[in-house]
């Protein structure tokens, strides 16, 4: 009898243990595949935001070429569609898409440095400095980081300052494409490059003219030593829309003395968009080259590790 009860006993025991065995593999399985479904709904809604995003560097390419063909290739200016500011667009997966598209020859190339007018284009980095409350020592530095030469110039610095850091490292001597490397200057804090950075930007060119229509006040100003912050800031507040640097020169003859460094036209733009589908989110900067003779776009970069920053001004009424 005990022997029968001891028997049974173990065997329900079995029982159970096969049963909470089962349990744990089936829990495992479960779970394992819930770790699948949402690995490939987020690899889904990852390439959803990335179609989006591609998508509104096409739509701004096409707006590009439609004004060149329609507006004008004679002149760009912000009042232009391609300039205006847009809501962001809902999308029918959940989430939301929303781009903006800059002209780029509204600020200072730094790569104006590396080319053949190195001398003023320094001279009037210097004078932008001066008015940002930067150091003018900058302008020297950034010289030798691009400049095809060893040679230090004014308070510049070479690679021979560079290798003693750690990491060591050494100036491209060429133009570059991101203006973080000015983080890598010597003597530039960070305080100093949030005040420049947003009146200068990068162009794969080291000959280029700014457009008078979108130009920034600190661009501007830079030009020559006898223009001054105060008499610029009104004209760049106004809306503007000349047809050519005559006019604009003709209205405001103070600027006589950078006339041939103007224009009314625009060949480089900036695209940054961002698609936000679910929990997946994906930015995009794309640089495009419009060619001034056919309006054909060209992506000459892209880069999707740059962080969006809406620039839409949105007004609300106090109830």
């Amino acid at each position: 009898m005990f022997n029968a009860r001891h028997q049974q006993g173990v065997a329900l025991v079995s029982v159970l243990l096969i049963v909470a065995i089962l349990l744990a593999v089936a829990s495992r399985l479960l779970a394992s595949h819930n770790l699948v479904i949402n690995a490939h709904q987020n690899t889904f809604e990852q390439n959803q935001a990335l179609q989006y995003a591609l998508g509104a560097e096409t739509l701004a390419r096409q707006a590009l070429y439609q004004d060149f063909n329609t507006t004008g290739q004679d002149i760009d200016h912000n009042g232009e569609i391609w300039a205006q500011q847009t809501m962001p667009f809902e999308l029918d997966e959940g989430g939301y898409l929303e781009a903006q598209l800059i002209d780029r020859q509204g600020c200072f190339n730094l790569n104006r440095l590396a080319g053949s007018e190195a001398d003023v284009a320094t001279e009037q980095l210097k004078r932008m400095a001066q008015n940002l409350g930067v150091n003018p020592q900058t302008a020297d530095a950034w010289r030798d980081w691009v400049d095809a030469d060893l040679e230090i110039s004014g308070f510049g610095a070479e690679d021979s300052d560079y290798l003693i850091n750690q990491p060591p490292y050494r100036t491209p001597n060429q133009p570059v494409v991101d203006v973080s490397e000015l983080s890598l200057l010597q003597n530039v804090d960070r305080e100093q490059l949030a005040l420049l950075l947003p009146h200068v930007c990068l162009l794969p060119v080291t000959e280029s003219s700014l457009n008078i229509n979108t130009v920034n006040v600190q661009s501007l100003a830079a030009l020559d030593e006898s223009f001054s912050i105060s008499q610029i800031e009104p004209i760049v507040a106004a809306d503007r829309a000349y047809q050519s640097v005559a006019e604009f020169v003709q209205a405001f003859p103070d600027f006589t003395p950078a006339e041939a460094s103007l224009k009314v036209t625009s060949e480089y733009f900036l695209l940054h968009a961002q698609a936000q589908v679910g929990s997946s989110s994906v930015t995009l900067q794309s640089l495009l080259f419009r060619d001034p003779n056919s309006g054909v776009v060209t992506v000459l970069r892209r880069d999707f590790g740059k962080l969006f920053r809406s620039n839409l001004d949105i007004v609300t009424e106090e109830i």
